[in-house]
């Protein structure tokens, strides 16, 4: 059986469900195709005793590259704001920030009174250097890439500059793992930047009232006004022919099927795509990249039910630094009270491994998180169940990130009209459901010039 169409979509995370809906609201006839038995990836949903579980991530932010997508495709974006406060478990004890501007985090917490006094004293200067931009100045040119002469400052070396108080770098690193995946002195100093510049111009975060999989349904529908999506539908090949990609043989419901596209768009990370594609069809320059480049971050993520809220009163979200693996942590049936059973709670934990490098040992990891929960959140185990805790490995399928900031891939590949979205794929300035959708714009415009020629 063969079926023709305009676009092929590998993978239903948010970068493929954005670059899929881009591409049928504009004209292109494009299928959507996801071995899963849902729509999503780590932005989706599952149901366990009432309660309505994230795949992985759980903040969404406003008025920025992912909500701009959903006006284009005319889906509905429908996100219960979070208070501006940022709650910071510092030492044992607990402080309350207010955040109206992402840009003044720098100062917020280095003017902390901790232990009898401030943590640094840094004054107005740092919030001006981010303000003003001039980090680039700082760091030299060439920051974008990370193994450009003189750009290997990292962020721990960049604060170094103005402060060795261990409390401090502890942390931004938890703030720093929490929202990028990877530690202080991993992360590029001039990614941070980035990151904090375009953050300073979104509007706000927030959850989805009734869990992500509905949030994405109606990218999925927008899909489907000008093609196909297809479940359950793993890929077996991408087809090369004389260096151009040519469509894909996908299981579908038993059977193999031969998709002919003109473009074929791998939501599945880059190492995967060459899987399916075969290595021999990729230049060596292409894999060599990938080999020095892809780190990726792993992450640990549990989800507890109790009856009682087990984090400080509205904790919606929270940094803890100092703690063997946790460093964030937050009541979203606190702000989304249909995500669990009337009356009761669903808090999340975030934890990350010492180690970024190499695979986990992951039952002493699961061991480390759980000593925390009990010391940070002793009610959890009068009040509380685990109802899930996942690893998500560098070497997983759905890792907590496929690269660090500053070492992911383009997406162009090396085969000619085949192309990666998403995690792994570069988009400075920006991290998670942002990164993905601002990776599928960018592809879906290449894209609609290529097919525009043919």
């Amino acid at each position: 059986m063969e079926r023709d169409y305009d676009v092929t979509v590998i993978g239903s995370g948010i970068g493929g469900l954005c670059a899929g809906a881009l591409l049928a609201k504009r004209g292109y006839r494009t299928l959507l195709v996801e071995s899963l038995d849902r729509w999503g990836g780590r932005l989706s949903t599952v149901e366990k005793d009432g309660y309505k579980l994230p795949t992985g991530a759980i903040l969404l932010h406003r008025d920025g590259p992912l909500e701009n997508i959903y006006r284009e495709v005319g889906a509905d974006f429908e996100v219960v704001n979070l208070p501006k406060t940022l709650h910071c478990r510092i030492e044992g004890k607990d402080y309350q920030m207010k955040l109206n501007n992402p840009l003044t985090l720098l100062k917020v917490i280095s003017d902390l009174e901790i232990s009898g006094g401030k943590l640094a004293r840094l004054g107005g200067s740092l919030a001006a250097e981010i303000g003003k931009k001039k980090i680039q100045q700082t760091l030299g040119k060439g920051t974008k890439n990370p193994f450009a002469r003189g750009a290997r400052l990292n962020f721990r070396e960049w604060l170094m500059q103005y402060t060795d108080n261990e409390v401090l770098h502890k942390i931004f690193d938890a703030i720093i793992v929490a929202v990028l995946v990877c530690h202080s002195w991993e992360l590029p100093a001039s990614e941070f930047f980035s990151y904090m510049t375009a953050l300073g111009a979104l509007a706000d975060a927030g959850i989805a009232p009734r869990g992500n999989v509905e949030l994405i349904q109606g990218l999925v529908e927008a899909i489907k006004e000008n093609g196909d999506a297809w479940l359950s539908s793993p890929v077996r090949q991408i087809m090369v022919r004389k260096g151009e990609a040519q469509g894909i043989v996908v299981e579908k419901e038993g059977r193999d099927v031969t998709v002919i596209s003109k473009v074929v768009i791998s939501d599945t990370g880059p190492k995967r795509t060459v899987d399916l594609a075969g290595s021999d069809n990729f230049s060596r320059k292409y894999l060599r990249e990938i080999r020095m480049r892809l780190r990726a971050g792993p992450a640990m993520l549990v989800l507890a039910a109790s009856d009682a809220p087990l984090l400080p009163e509205n904790a919606h979200f929270m940094v803890i630094s100092g703690a063997r693996r946790l460093v964030c942590a937050g009541d979203i049936a606190l702000l989304c009270p249909d995500l669990a059973p009337r009356g009761k709670h669903l808090s999340y934990y975030c934890g990350y491994p010492l180690n970024s490098l190499v695979p986990m040992e992951v039952e002493w990891e699961k061991t480390q998180c759980q000593r925390d929960l009990e010391e940070h959140f002793p009610d959890i185990t009068k009040h509380g169940e685990i109802l899930h805790m996942g690893v998500h490995d560098v070497d997983s399928d759905f890792p907590g990130a496929r690269a660090w900031p500053g070492y992911d891939m383009p997406p162009e590949t090396s085969i000619k009209n085949l192309y990666n979205i998403g995690e792994g794929v570069r988009a400075t300035g920006w991290s998670g459901t942002n990164k993905a959708a601002t990776t599928a714009r960018e592809v879906a415009d290449m894209v609609a010039k290529t097919l525009d020629r043919c």
